[in-house]
């Protein structure tokens, strides 16, 4: 009630009673401007934060982006293999259940797929190969196929020198 009939005080006696307390001596004032400045140093070090969790987020993007590209990886020119990829195939690994084939579709499946007659098909099995879209389809929804893996990083292609005896352009006129 009768706060407004007490006599005025003065302006720095005022200020300190509104903080709650007597006037602040020097060593108040002192660590008021430690802290201030304390603060404004690490306003100043936000953008630098933010900066570095920009350079680590595009830095962690080109490396998820080196292990699975969107494009498919050609193996060097000097491959087997390279012009199934300029031709547009791109690499798969099978995952197949040989004994779930049988022997006639086992024999089949290995001369598809362009396997040795040493390899062993037993069990379940992975097969590194080239495909073409459509193709890739027809074996995804095959029998006997357990999984159809897309390696665009050609992580698990096959180095294979082209056969000494063909060339570039007899493999073309081949294909032809």
């Amino acid at each position: 009630g009768l706060r407004h009939l007490r006599p005025a005080r003065s302006a720095r006696r005022a200020r300190a009673s509104s903080r709650g307390g007597p006037p602040p001596d020097m060593g108040e004032k002192k660590q008021r401007a430690e802290k201030r400045a304390v603060q404004q140093r690490r306003r100043a070090r936000r953008p630098v934060y933010a900066l570095l969790g920009c350079a680590a987020a595009a830095a962690c993007a080109y490396a998820y982006r080196q292990l699975y590209p969107l494009e498919q990886r050609c193996p060097p020119p000097d491959d087997r293999f390279h012009e199934h990829c300029v031709e547009g195939r791109k690499h798969y690994q099978i995952e197949i259940d040989w004994s779930c084939l049988g022997e006639k579709r086992t024999k089949v499946m290995r001369m598809a797929l362009g396997l040795a007659d040493g390899d062993s098909e037993r069990g379940v099995g992975m097969v590194p190969t080239w495909l073409t879209e459509e193709n890739a389809e027809i074996v995804r929804v095959s029998p006997c196929i357990r999984r159809l893996r897309l390696d665009t990083a050609c992580r698990y292609c096959v180095p294979t020198p082209r056969p000494a005896n063909v060339t570039n352009a007899d493999a073309r006129a081949a294909g032809a």
